[in-house]
């Protein structure tokens, strides 16, 4: 049979130059769509609760058997890094990758790099009310948020490039690893919201602002990221046992720092750029 895909003249299922699937008019059929339909949700649910429980369960193992070619049963990385964040963008309301206009204005360290000056500079040109500015300005930081986290990445791919640079790994086996890292803290953030956040503002009445709760949440998950990181580096980097915690610590303690650089980055863009 001729291959449809590509010219090629073979006799197998699927053909060995493309990978095509011979063609047959009953795949055309309802029940051939429906079973074919049916068949792709099975696998790629399979694969993305046994890409989720690995990368919970065994820290480092998803990195490691992806850059040693055991990839099959998994996602890819950037795929599930794709599905993890539409789960938290979806099911959160405000994320940390983002703060609405009034934390800006109102919050250290925001306010040392005069956030209300120039804030006000841009309600004078603009002729706005501070509300109306607000709304449009809101709106802009929750939608610039999804779309350049992305950036992080290659960002901590350099990170941990830098970190291990002496294990002579290729960048690319850095940046997976820097992949699933994320995956897993979009996770983390995402169970946080509805076992601290939530219960949290329920108590105590606009708790979404109090600086004491920020600091305290930065700290308790940096330090889940630094655990997190101690046995994903241990597993994937194999690194000495000092070496190991030194570099977790540095991730974890730092990882609300560079947090804070990319909201102001974002408040720059959206006051400047748009």
């Amino acid at each position: 049979m001729i291959c449809k895909s590509c010219g090629n003249t073979h006799q197998e299922n699927f053909c060995p130059e493309c990978g095509e699937k011979a063609f047959d008019n009953k795949q055309l059929s309802f029940m051939q769509f429906m079973e074919e339909t049916f068949d792709g949700f099975i696998h790629f649910d399979n694969k993305f609760f046994v890409t989720f429980k690995t990368l919970i369960t065994r820290p480092g193992l998803l990195s490691l058997d992806y850059t040693e070619g055991r990839r099959v049963k998994y996602m890819k990385p950037i795929q599930f890094f794709f599905i993890a964040n539409l789960l938290f963008f979806f099911f959160t309301i405000g994320n940390i990758y983002n703060n609405p206009l009034q934390n800006y204005i109102s919050a250290k360290p925001y306010t040392n790099y005069h956030t209300r000056e120039i804030v006000q500079n841009k309600l004078e040109k603009t002729k706005l009310s501070f509300v109306e500015y607000e709304q449009s300005f809101d709106e802009r930081i929750a939608y610039n948020s999804k779309e350049f986290i992305f950036v992080f990445i290659p960002f901590y791919g350099l990170v941990f490039f830098g970190l291990f640079f002496w294990t002579k790994r290729f960048f690319m086996e850095h940046m997976v690893f820097a992949t699933h890292f994320l995956s897993f803290v979009l996770l983390l953030v995402l169970v946080e919201f509805y076992v601290i956040s939530i219960p949290f503002n329920l108590l105590y009445k606009n708790a979404q602002y109090s600086q004491e709760f920020g600091i305290a949440y930065s700290i308790f998950t940096s330090l889940c990221i630094s655990v997190y990181l101690f046995f994903s580096i241990k597993k994937f980097y194999k690194p000495a046992m000092a070496w190991t915690v030194i570099a977790s610590l540095i991730v974890g303690g730092s990882f609300f720092t560079f947090i804070q650089y990319y909201r102001m980055l974002l408040f720059f863009k959206i006051l400047y750029l748009n």
